[in-house]
């Protein structure tokens, strides 16, 4: 080796200084420009450079590429190495620096030195020296982590601070030295580049591709690349070099990770083998957790200073970095931590995986579940975090968190999914409360196909298979034997077999499917039956469904009372967008329309609207809410926005199988079209509608009673057996109907005869409507507005289309008067006059069958007259002066039941002539499913 000897400049002391520490490294020939770095160095204003990093980020180079850029200044480079932490070594090699530097200026300083020791004025020598250069000086020194020697780090401070003005100093190293920085850099003297400058970005790291040569690369794998190295230069040309012997290039880059051997073995080197040992057992222990603190890293290494020693690993080996605004937690990089989970499990795998299961149950106790699956994964406990995972997913589908939902979904492998049923049973879950319901579905049919192909299949997988399936038709109306599925999966819940949380909502989800197949009077009894669920079940989803149960019953004040239960607990849950809440919403909404409180019911409507905007994949209530929508329209008369929303509705489902919620859609649609009078229309949905369903029986009478079929429709009518009051009343009003409608003669009204055989008067024409034939269009406002009758929707009138008729031959008008009203004073007064649903829960049951039977004993069936008799006129002009034909006004007490602020025409009752609709004056009778009513 050629050296410097010092023997001129120490007393002829043998030290000697290899020539080799002198001198700017050569930059590579493939090393790319770093003008954001050269920019920081070359400001005027620093007396001290401070570059650090870790091993191979590029100091050196960035550095010597600015060094070489100076322009004709003295300057010199020196490297240190461990020799140098001796006072007098280092001080020998800097004044030769200095001598290198500016020949002649320094040798009275160097004579200075000594091989023991070094005299005290030798400082002062060695600045008198150099303040007599009048020249800018500048002195790099490489690797200052190499001296850890107080006294030579204190000399050097010292030196630093009495600089000549025109002179400076660079120091590089991986940690920050022992010298007064802070104190420099609050006088404006330090230029700072740390790791994270060093840190290529990513058109810097295309650039660096692009000088090695690789091409092959797209964009959006240069990024992963340096997303995954965090722009570590050496992490990207050992990428760079593992590609060039790799055809399958995206393979490749997925592939590269700090268990690479190329990556893996320079980090080893520079990092874990020349740690001293106790910190390299701290490194590989705590590893198995992506974020550490104090405590978890006390846990896993059985020490008690672990932040400390963390705070000195960032300190001093760079790629352990601080995070979080108190930087009291910290994390490895990403290659760093890779390779030192690869070194766990190489060579002592059992303790990895014990280090990974306590790093797990510390993680799941604070919260941290995306953390805790992660380190049971690795432990090779799958299904442990297949669990953990599905347990958490269910809860942020409570609070609606999509996103939060999708983010658990990502954690999961696909190539573990697949190792079981039971997984592919919880994957199936996890996508569908993600919303991402087709792929739910598909993953579903994949686990019944795995289970059937099993000899022996578990009892849970088959019962969580039907629990599962129960779910997906509460939320999609899926056509098929899901109702019978959720029974099994309710009976197994029941005998004990535990399903996790899908099962603890297995009830409520059924009592769902009862209502949307229209069959509340099991949804009550399961929900009576046994115990909601969890808490959550309990104190929001069983009162949200019971209020829903109650107003398809027609029980509108228990309704109310429980959905305002549920929202409350939903409220105080932190649930507001809770499918319960919605639940609740909607038989409040239903309510609200019954009782003709309109306004109240749309700004239900916004709430309604915000809580599927959170719950997308909702497609059973995004249609139940139109539904509900239409009974307002409908209440406003305004016909034109009810067919719009009814096609809105339809368009949501067009594409899917025929499904409970296509019969509810067709049912409602069919009433609507019948109240417009467009039977064809009605006909053609109600033969879509399941026979014997009440739907189906209700409906049928009323286009029955719209053909003019009284006979039929109470043949009809006396064969069904509705299940609810509601339904029942429903029943009860259509038959009075048929028989005021009728006069006793169940072919009279339409063949144009009487009980007594006279012939029948025509109606007379209408406007917008073809003499004997129905109204055309739609039903919209310009044929309701010119229609002398009216009906009730929900408990809001509107136009009938219905054809007048000429009043029955015969009979007591008086009579046949106070039956219409005996059935109509059921309707209660309401705000602006409008009579509203009555609340069965209010009159009771007998009190509504007591006023029917009075109506149907009360109608006439004899001695029908042609005309009713004179009367005077009570509201209105002398009866001399009214047009002839009309009916004489209603008596007051009528006129401010009946009378419809938005029309003219009021709604007259008489007798002789048909009194308006009576099922409509009740309202509608469903909410859950509307329809036929």
């Amino acid at each position: 080796m050629v050296s410097a000897h010092a023997g001129a400049v120490s007393g002829g002391s043998p030290l000697s200084v290899p020539r080799s520490k002198f001198g700017c490294p050569a930059v590579p020939a493939r090393a790319i420009a770093r003008p954001r770095l050269a920019a920081v160095l070359a400001q005027p204003d620093w007396r001290v450079a401070l570059v650090t990093g870790g091993p191979a980020t590029g100091k050196t180079v960035a550095v010597a590429q600015w060094f070489g850029a100076l322009g004709p200044v003295a300057r010199e480079w020196v490297t240190l190495d461990a020799g140098d932490d001796r006072p007098e070594r280092f001080w020998l090699t800097f004044v030769l620096a200095l001598e290198r530097a500016v020949p002649g200026a320094f040798a009275q300083a160097g004579s200075a030195t000594d091989v023991h020791r070094l005299p005290s004025e030798f400082l002062g020598r060695l600045l008198a020296a150099w303040s007599a250069v009048e020249d800018p000086l500048v002195i790099v020194l490489e690797d200052m982590h190499h001296l850890r020697s107080p006294e030579i780090n204190s000399d050097l401070g010292f030196v630093i601070e009495h600089l000549p003005a025109a002179s400076r100093m660079l120091l590089t190293g991986r940690a920050d030295p022992p010298l007064p920085v802070s104190r420099w850099r609050g006088r404006g003297w330090l230029a700072e580049l740390r790791q994270r400058d060093l840190a290529l970005t990513l058109p810097e790291t295309a650039e660096l591709f692009t000088a090695l040569g690789e091409y092959r690369l797209t964009d959006s794998e240069i990024e992963e690349l340096w997303r995954h190295t965090e722009g570590w230069v050496a992490g990207l040309r050992l990428a760079a070099a593992g590609l060039r012997d790799r055809a399958d290039v995206p393979a490749a880059v997925a592939e590269f990770s700090g268990r690479s051997p190329m990556v893996a073995d320079l980090l080893a080197d520079e990092l874990l083998r020349r740690a001293p040992a106790e910190l390299s057992e701290f490194l590989l222990r705590t590893s198995v957790a992506d974020v550490l603190d104090a405590e978890l890293c006390d846990a896993l290494s059985g020490r008690s200073d672990s932040a400390d020693v963390l705070r000195r690993m960032e300190a001093d080996l760079q790629f352990v970095l601080a995070t979080g605004p108190g930087r009291d937690t910290w994390r490895y990089h990403p290659l760093l931590a890779e390779m030192l989970r690869s070194e766990l499990q190489a060579h002592r795998p059992e303790q990895g995986q014990g280090l990974n299961r306590l790093a797990a149950a510390i993680l799941h106790r604070r919260g941290d579940i995306a953390g805790a699956v992660r380190c049971l994964l690795a432990a090779g406990d799958t299904d442990r975090a297949f669990s953990l995972v599905f347990e958490a997913a269910y809860r942020r589908a409570d609070l609606s968190d999509i996103p939060g939902i999708a983010a658990f979904v990502n954690l999961f492998p696909r190539e573990l999914v697949t190792g079981s049923a039971s997984r592919m049973l919880t994957y199936a879950l996890m996508l569908g409360l993600a919303g991402q319901v087709a792929e739910a579905h598909a993953w579903l049919q994949r686990a019944q196909v795995r289970i059937s192909d099993e000899p022996r299949a578990r009892a849970r997988d088959v019962a969580t298979v039907d629990a599962l399936r129960l779910l997906t038709f509460t939320v999609t109306a899926g056509a098929g034997d899901e109702i019978d599925a959720g029974r099994r999966a309710v009976e197994a819940v029941e005998a004990g077999l535990d399903l996790g949380v899908v099962g603890a909502r297995a009830r409520m989800n059924l009592v769902r499917g009862y209502l949307l197949v229209d069959q509340p009077e099991q949804a009550g009894s399961v929900l009576r039956a046994g115990s909601p669920g969890d808490e959550i079940a309990a104190l929001v989803l069983a009162p949200a469904l019971a209020a829903r149960i109650a107003v398809r019953h027609g029980r509108l004040s228990d309704a109310g009372r429980q959905a305002r239960t549920a929202l409350g607990a939903a409220h105080a849950f932190g649930l507001d967008t809770h499918m319960g809440a919605l639940d609740a919403h909607l038989a409040l909404a239903g309510t609200l329309i019954d009782r003709n409180e309109i306004a109240d019911a749309i700004a239900t409507f916004r709430l309604l609207d915000e809580i599927i905007q959170a719950n997308p994949s909702t497609l059973v209530y995004q249609v139940l809410v139109r539904l509900e929508k239409v009974r307002v329209a409908a209440a406003l008369d305004d016909f034109d926005e009810v067919f719009a929303t009814v096609r809105e509705a339809g368009k949501l489902i067009e594409h899917g199988p025929r499904s409970a919620l296509r019969c509810i859609l067709d049912a409602a649609a069919a009433r609507w079209h019948l109240e417009a009078g467009q039977l064809r229309q009605a006909e053609e949905l109600i033969a879509t509608i399941p026979d014997g369903s009440p739907a189906n029986t209700l409906l049928r009478a009323r286009l029955d009673l719209a053909c003019g079929r009284f006979d039929a429709a109470r043949a009809r009518l006396g064969r069904a057996g509705p299940a609810t009051m509601r339904d029942q009343l429903t029943r009860e009003l259509l038959l009075a109907r048929a028989a005021i409608e009728s006069g006793g003669d169940a072919g009279g009204a339409r063949s144009g005869r009487g009980r007594a055989g006279g012939p029948r008067a025509p109606g007379p024409a209408l406007p917008g409507r073809r003499p004997g034939g129905d109204p055309p269009g739609p039903g919209g406002r310009g044929i309701a507005r010119h229609r002398g009758r009216h009906r009730f929707v929900g408990g809001a009138g509107f136009p009938a289309p219905l054809p007048r008729r000429t009043p029955p031959a015969g009979g007591d008008p008086e009579r046949a008067g106070a039956a219409g009203a005996a059935v109509l004073a059921l309707a209660p007064h309401q705000r602006r006059d409008r009579p509203r649903m009555p609340d069965v829960g209010e009159h009771g049951q007998g009190a509504l069958e007591e006023h029917l039977r009075q109506a149907r004993r009360l109608h006439p069936r004899a001695n029908r007259r042609t005309s009713p008799p004179a009367r005077p006129a009570l509201n209105g002009p002398p009866a001399a002066t009214r047009r002839h034909g009309a009916p004489p006004p209603i008596p007051s007490r009528d006129a401010a039941i009946f009378s419809r602020p938005r029309t003219a025409h009021p709604i007259w009752v008489w007798p002789g002539h048909p009194p308006p609709d009576l099922t409509d004056a009740m309202g509608s009778h469903r909410t859950t499913a509307p329809g036929p009513t």
